[in-house]
């Protein structure tokens, strides 16, 4: 078979690791939002963490982000096979 092939099942799995990813990118994000008690610089401190928990929030979007398109195109790709298959089914019978 020549042409375009994708993987619904390959895809599903990406998504997943992208999805893990972002998980994992949520949780630095929290373990920052919430730091401990230092005293007297623990306002400046906050300062620089909440800096960094905003990048780490944004790349966090981007993984969840991705992850849902790639789910999304997994559906599309099975969609589109089984309507294919159907309407082969139709022509053949």
């Amino acid at each position: 078979m020549t042409g375009f092939h994708a993987d619904p099942a390959a895809l599903e799995a990406l998504a997943s690791r992208l999805q893990d990813t972002a998980a994992e990118y949520r949780s630095a994000a929290l373990s920052l939002e919430a730091p401990d008690d230092l005293g007297p610089i623990s306002v400046a401190l906050a300062g620089l963490t909440g800096e960094w928990s905003g990048r780490i929030r944004a790349a966090e979007r981007d993984f969840a982000t991705a992850a849902a398109g790639v789910r999304t195109a997994a559906k599309a790709y099975r969609a589109t096979d089984a309507a294919a298959a159907e309407e082969l089914d139709r022509t053949d019978g």
